[in-house]
């Protein structure tokens, strides 16, 4: 007999002032670090926020790696603001 499947959270039990404040630093982190970027960089993330639609699963493990990366790259340039 399977494993019944996981219950999925109720919307109500998202924390989502969390993930608002996350998505937020991360911006910020983007915005402030961009100009560090290199124009393939920001291509390249371009191409990935597009792609993912705000949804990190719709990213494939690599891809979703790279985005880390580039991320990171432009958060040490704002840290370094």
């Amino acid at each position: 007999m399977p494993d019944p499947r996981r219950r999925l959270p109720a919307t109500s039990e998202i924390p989502w002032t969390e993930l608002r404040h996350r998505a937020a630093v991360t911006y910020d982190y983007l915005q402030r670090g961009w100009n560090e970027l290199s124009t393939a960089e920001r291509d390249e993330l371009g191409q990935l926020l597009r792609k993912s639609r705000g949804r990190p699963r719709n990213l494939t493990r690599d891809e979703a790696r790279r985005f880390g990366q580039i991320v990171a790259r432009a958060a040490r340039a704002a840290a370094r603001r």
